[in-house]
């Protein structure tokens, strides 16, 4: 049943599309022998303008998959076989390590399904992803004076930034004026903030995240501002005006990077937005407190947060900010939501006390455990009291302290045999996994009964 309903010739058309396209910047590549850079951004825009024709050719979710499905067998076919030399250039002529194209693969299917077949919801993002971020790097590449980053992070310029705002704003602006009943002020402000907002996750993103963090958050925007009052528009306006000062003072401070300064901007309105300013507390009190209760030993002082070490702390709890605004379930995820962020303090907090202050393991576990349960943890079921009126109830509320537990006793055995835990991406992305593994095994006793059946 499911193979009767792929559209196989909307999919040949694609894949047809796609296909010429990787030949004509190739002979044209023969020709004028064009820029690494430049193939990549032109097969990218190639690829982003063919896609736009989806909603147009298709009409269910499952012959999308289906294209995706093949579209990633020939992204592998292209990278690891004979056919990078002589088809593949405009997508690895580029020498970098990057998942990219597979994100953008997953980005168009996500963002069909979300959208049902809204034009507007779909094409917005895709637009921005195709436009906007070729802009940004090629004017970026040209014209930046100065570059942002620090550290290992990947290059960023004011003036790329600045030009990815205005490529989006008017993608924003244009559609949303000429096809949707949207009054005028709203649409202004609605450009604005979306503007602004993917302009600063573009420059926080790397390794080509950017392919779906873009997208999916253009959409989430979209479906949330678009039926909102004016006067809210303002406030969010408004908002973004204190965070912009906010973080310019905060820059005086060199513990964290620009970029990862600015990353701490986006998770804060972006939790706002999405979920609401209750929300803001547990990412607040983690990053307020994950390195006090002790203050920094001499040896922390010296070192130094960039935006990826930011990242792998806030990239589940921002995920599941998301999937609440997009489902309206925040009242089911909101402690989930909030337990993400307790564990990363407890894993934290556990690295902190045995390898900065040289406490033994139980002591190391004992207190992290209580930064995280007593810090964050005790205090949301609070705020999901006052909030929504009610609480999850007792069985779950006690395997989440467990799971709480056994996060901060995993860091512990899992470092068990280094003398040392330095602050870097690749620990970072260790921690990370561990708070994944929890949430989704607390996600999964609190919906067993859903899934039986």
């Amino acid at each position: 049943m499911i193979i009767k309903d792929i559209e196989v010739t909307s999919i040949i058309i694609i894949v047809a599309i796609v296909i010429s396209a990787l030949f004509i910047i190739n002979l044209i590549d023969k020709k004028h022998k064009l820029k690494a850079e430049t193939k990549r951004k032109a097969f990218h825009m190639s690829m982003g303008v063919s896609m736009l024709l989806l909603p147009y050719l298709f009409k269910n979710v499952i012959s999308v998959g289906a294209l995706g499905l093949l579209a990633i067998i020939g992204m592998l076919l292209l990278k690891h076989t004979k056919l990078k030399e002589k088809l593949g250039k405009p997508l690895y002529s580029v020498e970098r390590k990057s998942l990219g194209e597979f994100y953008f693969i997953i980005s168009i299917f996500l963002i069909f399904w979300l959208s049902g077949q809204n034009k507007i919801l779909y094409s917005i993002p895709i637009l921005i992803l195709t436009f906007a971020d070729s802009v940004a790097a090629l004017i970026g590449k040209s014209y930046a004076k100065k570059n942002l980053a620090e550290m290992n992070e990947d290059a960023k310029s004011i003036e790329g930034s600045f030009m990815f705002f205005i490529t989006a704003f008017m993608i924003v602006l244009v559609p949303l004026l000429l096809y949707t009943n949207v009054g005028r002020e709203e649409v202004l402000l609605i450009s604005a903030i979306i503007g602004f907002n993917v302009a600063l996750i573009e420059m926080i993103s790397h390794s080509g995240d950017d392919n779906i963090l873009i997208p999916m958050t253009t959409y989430t925007f979209l479906s949330t501002l678009m039926t909102q009052e004016v006067e809210i528009l303002r406030i969010n306006i408004l908002v973004i005006g204190i965070i912009f000062v906010i973080v310019t003072i905060a820059n005086k401070v060199k513990v964290w990077s620009k970029i990862a300064l600015a990353e701490t901007a986006v998770v804060g309105y972006l939790t706002t937005i999405f979920y609401g300013f209750y929300a803001l507390f547990a990412p607040a009190m983690m990053f307020l407190t994950v390195m006090n209760l002790p203050k920094r030993s001499e040896k922390e002082k010296k070192l130094k947060y960039d935006s990826r070490i930011i990242e792998t702390n806030i990239i589940i709890g921002i995920t599941i900010c998301i999937l609440a605004s997009i489902t309206g379930m925040k009242k089911e995820l909101f402690m989930l939501y909030s337990l993400v962020y307790s564990m990363h303090l407890v894993v934290n907090s556990c690295v902190r006390f045995k390898y900065y202050f040289n406490c033994n393991e139980p002591t190391a576990l004992l207190n992290g455990y209580t930064k995280g349960l007593i810090l964050i943890f005790l205090p949301s079921i609070l705020i999901e009291y006052l909030v929504f009126g009610e609480v999850l109830e007792t069985g779950i509320m006690l395997v989440m302290v467990g799971v709480l537990l056994a996060s901060g006793l995993a860091i512990l055995i899992q470092r068990h045999n280094k003398k040392e835990e330095e602050i870097s991406v690749e620990n970072g992305y260790i921690h990370m996994m561990i708070v994944l593994v929890g949430c989704l095994f607390v996600f999964l006793v609190q919906n067993i009964q859903v899934l039986i059946r």
